[in-house]
């Protein structure tokens, strides 16, 4: 999940909790308002521009996860 209000990433985490990795992208106005950066935990992964998920290793983010199918 990709936001950059860290309201609704939070939102987002506790409900679908470790099966959901959420990234916080820093450009706007939400993305940089002091009081939501203390009010909301960090997210997954935080980048600079939504532009810089074009660079990012996607195996690296989620890790080992696999979905195993019987």
């Amino acid at each position: 999940m990709v936001d950059d209000k860290l309201r609704i990433l939070a939102a987002m985490k506790e409900i679908w909790g470790d099966r959901l990795t959420t990234v916080f992208p820093r450009q706007g106005h939400y993305a940089h308002d002091p009081k939501n950066l203390c009010a909301y935990p960090e997210a997954d992964l935080t980048v600079e521009r939504i532009g810089d998920l074009v660079t990012c290793d996607l195996a690296a983010l989620l890790g080992t996860r696999t979905t195993k199918r019987s």
